[in-house]
């Protein structure tokens, strides 16, 4: 079985140990184990950590987070955990799609500014942006 330091988690999670301490305080990562004077992460903390850093890094509120993780996974929660997961879910999948807009919007700057700097070397015409902007510009 996996243990490591509250320092270690820190390092693998670019977090601050007092990140982890905070989470541990709010209930969202249980059972910590000490050794000594030192916390001890076990693999069934990694794994509520993974999930906490994968949702507040797609954009879940700390709110959101602590409901989530208050349910039980068993009975009438089950419908309020896939409610929030749901929620969240769409929630991201938009984010992806602006994304997606921007990505196309920057994939085609570097094209139209990479043919300017050819016109240039060319001494060619410089090229029109209404030649490169993408259908759904922002």
């Amino acid at each position: 079985m996996t243990e490591l330091t509250i320092s270690e988690v820190a390092q693998q999670y670019h977090l601050a140990p007092s990140t982890l301490r905070y989470y541990e305080r709010l209930g969202l990562i249980p059972d910590v184990h000490q050794r000594g004077n030192h916390r001890v992460y076990n693999e069934a903390n990694l794994e509520k950590l993974n999930s906490i850093v994968c949702f507040k890094n797609s954009g879940m509120s700390m709110s959101e987070l602590q409901e989530l993780l208050s349910y039980q996974e068993t009975g009438p929660d089950l419908d309020k955990i896939l409610a929030v997961l749901n929620e969240h879910e769409v929630s991201v999948s938009q984010q992806l799609a602006k994304l997606e807009r921007y990505h196309r919007h920057i994939t085609q700057k570097v094209a139209f500014y990479s043919a300017i700097k050819q016109a240039e070397i060319k001494g060619t015409p410089r090229p029109d942006w209404a030649d490169y902007k993408p259908n759904d510009e922002l």
